[in-house]
């Protein structure tokens, strides 16, 4: 897939119905994920090195359109939210020099450090209308910032790390992120959401040509926790963050 069928599959994810959104949202939203780059020479079962679980985290914002298919009672509301994240993903790797994984005194560990502008566009769901579960999911482009290699431990062996750079790796990839989560509206304009979200990259990482080199991962996992403050505007007057329950009460109060 090239870069101008990425681009124009993204556009046209963001077709949006703007003469029926009912909320627009803007916010500000960070989170701490746990990264897994998937290396060809790197085995999970494998004696002689190991992956180690490392982390990573992002920064950004965002911006959310909202409908309101059934009206001013509706229980269910959907919506589209298009986020800019500054994002650091971290691998470590562990390497068993010696006699392997049965001589766990001798090891030397390094990290790969990829960093990403992601530009994720959302379809949303809140089934308690902003009051409660939300789920989301969606495509991401992600922009490769900057790549590096850094030492980080070692015991009688001598640390051996690799050379990149980021003409290895492919300037833009694609990938799918889904996730659930919790919606909570403190007043009618002021909400956060926090989600459990899970990204996979769908293309290779790598450019091609250079497979054999040893620090090349094809693909990222990512699974980690999302959290956004959010602005809200409504398009009409209505406490719709009370959820369902209040205009029930209303009606029967009205009787």
């Amino acid at each position: 897939m090239n870069k101008f069928t990425q681009t124009l599959f993204f556009l046209a994810f963001l077709g949006i119905q703007q003469l029926v959104a009912q909320t627009f949202q803007f916010g500000i939203n960070g989170n701490y994920a746990a990264s897994q780059y998937l290396t060809p020479t790197i085995k999970y079962s494998g004696s002689d090195s190991s992956y180690v679980l490392s982390g990573g985290f992002g920064l950004g914002l965002s911006a959310a359109v909202f409908f309101d298919h059934g009206g001013y009672y509706s229980r269910r509301i959907y919506g589209i939210r298009l986020e800019g994240v500054y994002s650091r993903a971290n691998q470590s790797y562990k390497f068993f020099p010696g006699q392997g994984a049965i001589d766990p005194n001798v090891f030397y560990q390094y990290r790969l450090k990829m960093s990403y502008i992601d530009l994720p566009v959302l379809f949303t769901f809140c089934p308690t209308h902003h009051q409660g579960l939300t789920v989301e999911a969606g495509p991401q482009l992600s922009f490769l910032q900057t790549v590096s290699t850094q030492a980080e431990e070692s015991r009688n062996a001598e640390p051996l790390v690799p050379f990149t750079s980021k003409d290895f790796f492919k300037p833009i990839n694609f990938s799918f992120v889904a996730g659930a989560g919790l919606y909570y509206s403190f007043t009618e304009s002021f909400s956060i959401i926090a989600t459990f979200r899970a990204g996979y990259t769908l293309n290779k990482l790598t450019n091609t040509g250079i497979e054999n080199v040893s620090i090349t991962p094809r693909k990222k996992v990512t699974l980690g926790v999302n959290v956004h403050a959010i602005y809200k505007i409504n398009k009409y007057d209505a406490k719709k963050n009370r959820g369902y329950k209040y205009y029930m009460k209303r009606i029967q109060k009205s009787r």
